[in-house]
């Protein structure tokens, strides 16, 4: 479907497919080598055998995962998102799936050591309805982690995407030290299937973003500053 033939029937993932290289552009902004994700995750995350990726894009986290699990499933509804992520990030062990996250369950897929959701668990429904069934596919020990972009406090839930889309294309350029990084930002944030995706699920603020964690899954932890502009949770399920 292209981006002018947009309407309320369209859904998140179709919005996405037309975006996919744009948002793929995006991300790649946010890679630094001063900002090594990669290398907070071998230090945090549980240690297992099995990953799973929920709403993995182009497979960036993906191949992260892919270097601390034996086997890891990437899972995302858009299938633009899924080829660009099997063309550029294929592994031996990754397993790259259209997937809507509500139709992974433990009976089909089994349990997780990790279950890992960078800026795309916002994206999927209410807190209180995705956050359960994710931690559902985690095993015994192990964790749910999600990264979601943070709408700072003085951001109402009317008129804040200007302004939002500013703060983070700063944040591309001071994680990057490049006037392309927020050139990107700028390009998606301000193409219509982003802004129609962001007039349907706008990003929690702080105090939001805790209370509903913390509502949806009783004990989460809240990480500050593992990565710029994100907030972190971290949920584990206690061992047997």
């Amino acid at each position: 479907m292209a981006a002018a033939e947009s309407s309320a029937s369209t859904t998140i993932t179709e919005l996405f497919d037309d975006i996919a290289e744009l948002y793929e552009d995006f991300s790649g902004t946010l890679d630094s080598a001063e900002h090594p994700l990669s290398e907070w995750m071998a230090a945090h995350l549980p240690k297992g055998r099995r990953a799973l990726d929920i709403g993995c894009g182009a497979g960036r986290y993906t191949v992260m995962l892919a270097s601390l699990y034996d086997e890891v499933v990437g899972a995302d509804a858009a299938p633009a998102m899924i080829d660009i992520a099997r063309r550029d990030r294929s592994r031996p062990n990754v397993d790259y799936q259209i997937r809507d996250a509500f139709d992974m369950t433990p009976a089909k897929d089994g349990l997780f050591d990790v279950v890992f959701g960078f800026s795309s668990v916002f994206l999927m429904g209410k807190p209180r309805v995705i956050l359960p069934h994710l931690a559902a596919l985690v095993a015994p020990g192990g964790a749910l982690v999600v990264f979601e972009p943070e709408r700072p406090a003085d951001y109402g839930q009317d008129n804040w995407r200007i302004n939002f889309a500013f703060k983070v294309a700063r944040t591309a350029f001071d994680v990057t030290g490049r006037l392309e990084s927020s050139v990107n930002v700028l390009r998606l944030f301000s193409h219509r299937n982003w802004v129609e995706i962001s007039e349907r699920t706008a990003p929690m603020n702080g105090q939001e973003f805790r209370r509903e964690y913390t509502a949806a899954l009783p004990g989460s932890r809240f990480l500050e500053n593992v990565f710029p502009g994100l907030l972190t949770a971290y949920w584990q399920r206690p061992a047997r």
